[in-house]
């Protein structure tokens, strides 16, 4: 049996431009020059930016969402998203091996049961934590240790999109697996569709290490 945690952003959900779109509308109505995608992606996936101050222009922004605050922005936004090809049927069929399913995501806490229950993917976690006032976001690995607490089975795995999920896993000490969704170049711990995913995460649950 197998402990796989999953983030949300860019890993199960598309919604890099959603959130994207959101921050270029809280610039404008912030009276703020527009700001590359390019700068954007960057600053969500590299630990240690500001995004907050890289986004707003915000010194010492006192949440450890650059999102809190600015729900009805990133709600609005977050409508057009979609999950990626295969997302829910991967995770039913991992749900049929019984596996235990988390999600640890850097969104606020109490804003991702909507966006789950939206795309009709809540009913398959076991456990959903996201960023509070006492949670560290990642590359912190709080959110991993707070999950393995509940978490049924010695096997771990994390599955993320960026630098960030990676050291999250890497502090944890848990194996980590890379989404590049429809990318045809990949490393030996990414996959590019959701089967290739389901594959790897049985090889986990079976000793073995994933080609």
């Amino acid at each position: 049996m197998l402990n796989v945690i999953f983030d949300m952003d860019g890993t199960l959900l598309d919604s890099e431009d959603s959130i994207c779109a959101a921050i270029a509308e809280i610039r404008h109505d912030r009276h703020l020059p527009p700001l590359p995608k390019s700068t954007i992606q960057h600053a969500i996936h590299t630990p240690g930016i500001d995004c907050a101050k890289v986004f707003y222009e915000i010194e010492n922004f006192p949440h450890r969402s650059y999102k809190v605050g600015f729900e009805t922005y990133f709600k609005k936004h977050y409508e057009q998203a979609v999950l990626f090809k295969g997302v829910r049927e991967m995770l039913a069929s991992c749900k049929t091996k019984n596996y235990f399913l988390a999600l640890a995501s850097n969104a606020p806490h109490d804003g991702l049961q909507p966006i789950l229950a939206r795309h009709n993917i809540a009913e398959y976690f076991d456990s959903i934590i996201g960023t509070n006032s006492s949670i560290e976001s990642k590359p912190s690995p709080m959110m991993i240790y707070k999950i393995l607490e509940s978490a049924p089975f010695t096997q771990s795995v994390f599955v993320g999109n960026c630098a960030k999920d990676e050291g999250a896993a890497r502090n944890a000490k848990i194996p980590y697996l890379q989404a590049k969704w429809g990318s045809d170049e990949k490393k030996e711990n990414e996959f590019c569709n959701a089967e290739e995913l389901l594959a790897k995460l049985e090889a986990y649950e079976q000793g073995s290490k994933p080609m």
